[in-house]
């Protein structure tokens, strides 16, 4: 059972000043009336067969048990000096109960089917109102025995109750009813008294309580039904996978933009501003409407008893944001796994992707290739391409086999037939297939891997029917940008940044390295997290490092700098620790200056902010 929120009771109040609500309410109250007084079949003085109760449940039900019940005694009243009956307090009362009580209990059934919700909510409401206290009030009234009159009147609200059942229950499966309930209530959310700032609204979102949550889709479920399920609104290619996701979303947003469509794209984590996370066309969300929409979201997340994530809030918030800006498709990067991350409540996306299948966050994914695959496959739809861009046979096995379950296409990459004509340090030219000289400014080896599995992506899309010009294909790679992904920062000199954070990653920043300058030792500042496998990070790191300079990165779970540099030492690395990203940095500059080294900033995506702010002052 819900225990009713204190924002649940809060809206319930300030329904009473939507002019919508209040509108919508008095033509409930009037075709109430109507009903109970004018077209009621009568048995006596009695016992009448009406359908004045179900405009009031109706109400109840929609706009909460407050407004139902104020709308019962509203019919009642009126309806008894508009026909000339005298006022019975106690069967107002028994009206008041029946509007109140439906509400109440529709909501306390959150979690149930529809149609059980409304059968519960009516039996409930009728059993209180009319046959508990309105025959009292009749029988006080006309001196009649309780049990007598209560037995009639229950036969009687059986039948009536069945009926009311059915019609409400066809109502309110009804999208276009259910859609103009949405419409009438939105401005009945509780707003602030000033309204949310950007500020306010990280805070919000940063404050959820995100620990201890039992894994699941039923709390972003709720939510976006709460929300009307924008989400249904929009076209996906959804994304998963342990490396590579970030730069395929990239490539693939600017590619679509560049064919004229309207592209949303979710990613995570950020690397500068949290706004970053959701973009459309390349411009990420904007201050103010960021805080409009979390404030528009937050009643609805508030009053749920098992609150949603912190990842399932911003989830619903990008999908609310896409929905209003009409974007024609999104390009969706699951958060963690994908069978249960929260990007996964979408039903029916255009494509599935998994970029490619390594050990990481075992604790939740689980310690083999085979259990991650598992996770990662949780994306796949019936019937819907699914692209496998990896080469771990494990995990293809795995992918392969619930592809079959869900008779989904599968398709897979051949990195093989890339051809890589130019890699320097100003950017990649190569041949994919029937794609000749394909260009790209994003520097890191594995960057036309990357491309080409975005090029396999389009080749899918345009199978099913999407128009994709291959000049403006062309375009979009040419134009890509995507930020901590081998990125120069500096030139004199040379200072790289690269996000890798993960023994794949990592080692492709290295192999990196290698490529773009063979033979040579450079100084990597380097942070990591105390979840990773560090002791094999500092083994990859050490085969281009001259000097390791630690740091601990801004993170609860950072290793510390101190205890990382003695993991270097340990393996004859020469290292030392510093306080921060600032002072490390200095000091790799400081050396490369002298002795003509280049410097990376690798291990973590969490110090790249701190070492753009470094080059920026």
């Amino acid at each position: 059972m819900k225990k009713i929120s204190e924002t649940s009771i809060k809206n319930d109040i300030y329904a009473f000043g939507n002019l919508k609500i209040l509108i919508s309410a008095a033509l409930m109250v009037a075709l109430s009336i109507i009903c109970g007084k004018f077209l009621a079949i009568r048995g006596g003085n009695i016992l009448r067969f009406s359908f004045e109760n179900m405009p009031i449940l109706f109400t109840s039900i929609a706009f909460g048990p407050l407004m139902g019940a104020a709308c019962a005694v509203c019919a009642d009243l009126i309806g008894c000096l508009m026909v000339g009956y005298e006022i019975n307090p106690i069967v107002t009362l028994g009206a008041a109960a029946i509007g109140f009580f439906g509400g109440l209990i529709y909501r306390l059934c959150f979690r149930l089917p529809e149609v059980v919700k409304i059968i519960i909510s009516v039996s409930v409401a009728h059993i209180i109102g009319s046959v508990v206290i309105k025959t009292f009030g009749l029988a006080k009234f006309y001196s009649i025995p309780f049990a007598e009159l209560m037995l009639w009147r229950l036969l009687n609200y059986i039948i009536i109750g069945l009926l009311e059942i059915l019609i409400l229950w066809y109502l309110f499966k009804n999208k276009a009813v259910m859609n103009q309930i949405k419409n009438i209530k939105l401005s009945n959310k509780i707003r602030r008294a000033t309204p949310m700032n950007y500020n306010d609204a990280l805070e919000y979102i940063h404050k959820i309580n995100w620990c201890f949550c039992k894994p699941g889709l039923e709390r972003i479920t709720e939510l976006c039904e709460k929300l009307g399920n924008p989400q249904d609104k929009l076209k996906f290619i959804h994304v998963a996978g342990t490396n590579g996701k970030g730069s395929f979303c990239a490539m693939l947003s600017s590619v679509l933009k560049a064919n004229g469509y309207k592209v949303g794209m979710y990613t995570s984590p950020y690397v500068r501003v949290f706004n970053e996370r959701m973009a459309i066309n390349g411009e990420m969300i904007q201050d103010d409407e960021l805080a409009k929409i979390t404030e528009y979201v937050k009643p609805f997340a508030d009053e749920m008893s098992d609150k949603p994530t912190e990842f399932e809030l911003i989830t619903a918030i990008a999908f609310e944001y896409f929905a209003r800006n009409n974007c024609e498709y999104v390009v969706l990067e699951c958060g963690l796994g994908g069978r249960l991350d929260s990007t996964n409540v979408i039903k029916t996306p255009v494509l599935s992707v998994i970029t490619g299948i390594s050990i990481d966050h075992v604790s939740i994914l689980g310690d083999t290739v085979e259990k991650i695959a598992f996770e990662k496959a949780g994306i796949i739809k019936p019937g819907i391409p699914c692209l496998w861009c990896g080469e771990n046979e494990l995990a293809y096995r795995v992918i392969e086999r619930r592809a079959k379950e869900l008779n989904a296409p599968l398709v897979t990459v051949s990195h093989r037939d890339t051809n890589i004509n130019r890699m320097d340090i100003n950017g990649t030219e190569f041949d994919y297939k029937h794609y000749k000289n394909v260009k790209i400014n994003l520097l890191g080896e594995y960057q036309p891997f990357n491309a080409t599995n975005v090029l396999s992506a389009i080749d899918i899309l345009i199978e099913q029917g999407i128009s994709l010009n291959k000049e403006h294909i062309f375009e979009g790679f040419s134009s890509v940008e995507w930020h901590a992904r081998f990125e120069i920062l500096s030139k004199s000199p040379l200072v790289i940044a690269d996000g890798g954070h993960n023994i794949e990653g990592v080692r492709a920043a290295v192999n990196s390295v290698k490529r773009y300058f063979p033979q040579e030792k450079i100084n990597v500042v380097s942070g990591v997290m105390a979840d990773k496998d560090y002791d094999m990070i500092a083994d990859i790191i050490g085969e281009i490092a001259h000097e390791v300079y630690c740091l601990t990165p801004n993170n609860p779970r950072a290793l510390s700098a101190e205890e990382y540099s003695r993991v270097y030492l340990e393996k004859g690395i020469q290292s030392s620790h510093y306080s921060d990203v600032r002072d490390a940095l200095s000091a790799a500059i400081e050396n490369a200056k002298i002795n003509g080294r280049k410097v990376i900033c690798l291990g973590s995506l969490y110090m790249y902010s701190e070492v753009c702010e470094f080059f920026e002052k």
